[in-house]
């Protein structure tokens, strides 16, 4: 299933590159991290023809030993990606703060930047960690459950509450992050 998720991914990812049109003035509402990372290339325009948000988008990091390591993808409101940013860790605010597995992980974060799904922290960024496996298997003992089929991991005092060792491994370079879609909303 991983591989479907994947292939069905780059497919998307490829189209939405050639559709994509000029952000124009959309582009005056990215944060200073989304600007850099667009002007560095790390983020990629997919904005398509009369979008009322900016969307920026990465493949996943995927050169790793699938053995050892696995990416886990996160959906966040600006509070929490800045807090990350500038701490290198995950905040302690969120109750649930799920993190969720695989490319099948990253296609269920997307529902939130769609509305598909809501949430009260209002996502506008997907970020990707490549975790040591152990530590993903670990969590899955501690709390999980199946949402949408996607495995999802409550790292929140609510939920598992292992934000500690997430955050350890963060901590240790064992879990390194990057943010793979942004979803731009002009202020109201």
């Amino acid at each position: 299933m991983e591989e479907q998720y994947k292939k069905e991914h780059e497919k998307y990812f490829e189209k939405a590159l050639e559709k994509a049109e000029p952000i124009g003035k959309l582009q005056k509402y990215l944060l200073p991290h989304e600007k850099e990372m667009l002007l560095n290339g790390q983020l990629l325009n997919i904005t398509h023809k009369g979008s009322t948000s900016a969307w920026l988008e990465a493949k996943s990091f995927d050169i790793f030993d699938k053995e050892k390591q696995t990416n886990v993808y996160r959906p966040m409101g600006d509070k929490e990606v800045l807090y990350l940013l500038e701490h290198g860790l995950l905040p302690d605010t969120q109750p649930y703060q799920a993190i969720i597995e695989g490319m099948v992980g990253r296609s269920y974060c997307n529902l939130y930047l769609t509305g598909k799904k809501t949430t009260d922290t209002n996502p506008s960024t997907i970020v990707e960690f490549t975790c040591p496996k152990p530590l993903i298997e670990h969590l899955k003992t501690i709390q999980m459950k199946i949402e949408d089929g996607a495995l999802s991991m409550g790292l929140g005092n609510k939920a598992g509450g292992g934000l500690h060792l997430f955050n350890d491994s963060i901590r240790a370079g064992e879990t390194t992050f990057r943010i793979v879609k942004v979803k731009r909303v002009p202020p109201k």
